[in-house]
């Protein structure tokens, strides 16, 4: 006895494939942040660790140290190492002065800056957060940082995603102002610097739905065609 086979399943079986492969796809992109730049400070230098971008700082450069590192906010499997060391300074000098990182988001968005920062008792006790659009004019982004005198393990996180210009943007600058230090070698410490987004080249989820439902009307009209000429 010959059992025909049925061929149905198989026609269908590349398009569920394809649909189902879209679907992981989009799903776990969506969900996966990039990191563009990052700065774990563990060769006791000011230059980017991974990624791209470049770190300045108008702080004298005797009171820019480094001293013992986190875990904290560490990415890619860094360790503690070393971390930047910023004290306040003769007379207190370094008040109300920055560090400063340049990175572009061109091909990103929703944008997030995240690090690790501790103080000591007479360290800068208000430090204010800051981001440009330009590098020339910078906007204060939420309250400003009391930190703690240990690093402990939840990093700050600032989430940007509502400043659409910091999207796509070539001139983006983030920035922290340093101040409220009350002696000369009173410090704050900081760590695994991370400035990462979402890349805009990977469809979101609504732009993947929408290319399922064109896939599945060309099967259907597929279908439909197969079908009259079968007739």
């Amino acid at each position: 006895m010959f059992i025909k086979p049925d061929y149905r399943h198989i026609r269908r079986f590349p398009f569920h494939l394809i649909c189902a492969v879209l679907i992981f796809f989009a799903a776990s992109q969506a969900a996966v942040a990039d990191e563009l730049a990052i700065w774990n400070f563990n060769d006791s230098d000011l230059n980017v660790d991974h990624g791209n971008g470049t770190l300045t700082s108008n702080i004298n450069v005797t009171n820019i140290l480094f001293a013992a590192g986190t875990t904290n906010n560490a990415r890619q499997g860094d360790i503690a190492g070393q971390a930047l060391s910023i004290q306040g300074g003769t007379g207190n000098a370094n008040n109300g002065r920055n560090i400063t990182f340049n990175v572009s988001t061109v091909g990103f968005s929703n944008i997030a800056v995240s690090f690790a920062i501790q103080g000591t008792s007479t360290g800068f006790s208000n430090n204010q957060f800051q981001y440009s659009l330009d590098g020339i004019t910078f906007v204060n982004f939420g309250a400003p940082i009391h930190p703690a005198t240990a690093f402990g393990s939840v990093p700050v996180v600032f989430t940007l995603a509502s400043i659409a210009e910091l999207n796509n943007n070539p001139n983006a600058v983030f920035r922290i102002v340093f101040d409220g230090a009350t002696s000369s070698t009173g410090n704050n410490r900081i760590d695994n610097v991370v400035v990462e987004g979402t890349n805009a080249t990977i469809p979101e989820p609504t732009t993947a739905l929408l290319l399922l439902s064109g896939l599945g009307g060309l099967y259907k009209l597929r279908r439909k065609n197969n079908h009259r000429e079968s007739l």
